[in-house]
C-alpha cells in the first residue's frame, strides 16, 4: 500500500510507520506526503533531491522531511529503510525545517521502536515517543553527505562501472575512450554536477560505499584495499576527514547499536 493511502486510510491516528525495499537504482519519483516524513535506511544507501538540495543518505543519517515537501529518492545500492510518517496536527510540534541528522545508537532503537509498536499502542504512549523522537530530531547534530550519483548519461557510466568495481584504478583520460567524452569534458561535467574533481568525487564514493563494509567482520585493511586505497591509512586519513570519525570507532559504534 503506497504512503499516502496508508496514511488517509489512518488519519485519526499520531503516527504510521512502515519498511520499504529498493532495489539498486530503483527511483521514486518526486512526490511529497500531506504528513511530516522520516527516512532510516537500515541498510544500504539513498540518494534524496529535495528542492535545491540533494544528498546522500547512509545508514547512520535519517531524514526528516516536512509535511508538503516534494521530494524524490533513489537507491544507489540495495536498500532497506524505514519510513515513519507523522500527523502534524497531532499533539507533538514537529519543526517545519527540512533536517539530516546523524543517528546515534539510542536514536535508531528509537526508530525501530516506532515501527514496531506504531500499531501497538495506546495514543499516550506513542505521544510520549514521539517527543522523545522531536527532542531527538532537534538536537542531532546535521549530517550531509553531497551528491553522488550524476544525471549526464557519461559520468553515471563510470558511477555504475565503479559501484560494481570501486578498486577500477582507470583514470580520467582512460574513462573518457570508454564513455566517448574527452578529459576536458569530463573535467566540466565533475565540476558542475559536483563541484570536485573526479579523484574526488571516486575517493568520495568509495568511502561512502566503506560504510557498509563497516558492519561486516572484513579488516580495515582488507576493505581499504578492496576499494582502492593504496593502504589502510591513506583509507583511515580520507575517512576521518570526511566523517569525522575513524574506520574503527565508526565500526564500533555499528556493534553497539545491534547489541542495544
Amino acid at each position: 500500500m503506497d504512503a499516502n493511502t496508508l496514511i488517509n486510510l489512518n488519519a485519526h491516528k499520531q503516527l504510521v510507520a512502515k519498511s520499504i525495499s529498493m532495489p539498486a537504482g530503483y527511483l521514486d519519483d518526486y512526490h511529497q506526503h500531506p504528513w511530516h516524513q522520516v527516512i532510516f535506511p537500515v541498510s544500504g544507501l539513498l540518494q534524496s533531491d529535495i528542492g535545491d538540495l540533494s544528498m546522500v543518505v547512509p545508514h547512520n543519517a535519517l531524514l526528516f522531511i516536512p509535511a508538503g515537501t516534494s521530494h524524490k529518492s533513489v537507491a544507489v545500492t540495495q536498500t532497506e529503510f524505514v519510513a515513519l510518517y507523522l500527523n502534524p496536527t497531532a499533539k507533538v510540534p514537529f519543526c517545519r525545517t527540512l533536517k539530516s541528522c546523524l543517528v546515534t545508537p539510542f536514536f535508531k532503537e528509537l526508530v525501530l521502536l516506532l515501527l514496531k509498536t506504531a500499531d501497538e499502542l495506546d495514543n499516550r504512549a506513542i505521544s510520549n515517543l514521539l517527543r522523545v523522537l522531536n527532542d531527538q530530531i532537534n538536537s542531532a547534530a546535521n549530517y550531509e553527505i553531497p551528491l553522488l550519483k550524476p544525471t549526464d548519461r557519461r559520468i553515471l557510466a563510470i558511477f555504475e562501472q565503479l559501484i560494481e568495481q570501486p578498486a577500477t584504478q582507470l583514470t580520467l583520460v582512460k574513462w573518457a575512450q570508454q564513455v566517448g567524452a574527452s578529459e576536458r569534458t569530463l573535467s566540466r561535467l565533475f565540476a558542475k554536477e559536483f563541484n570536485q574533481s573526479f579523484s574526488a568525487w571516486r575517493q568520495h564514493l568509495r568511502l561512502v560505499l566503506s560504510l557498509g563494509l563497516l558492519t561486516t567482520p572484513r579488516s580495515i585493511q582488507d576493505i581499504a584495499l578492496s576499494l582502492g586505497f593504496a593502504s589502510d591509512a591513506a583509507y583511515i586519513q580520507a575517512f576521518k576527514a570526511l566523517f569525522l570519525s575513524t574506520p574503527h570507532k565508526y565500526r564500533n559504534s555499528v556493534l553497539q547499536a545491534k547489541t542495544t
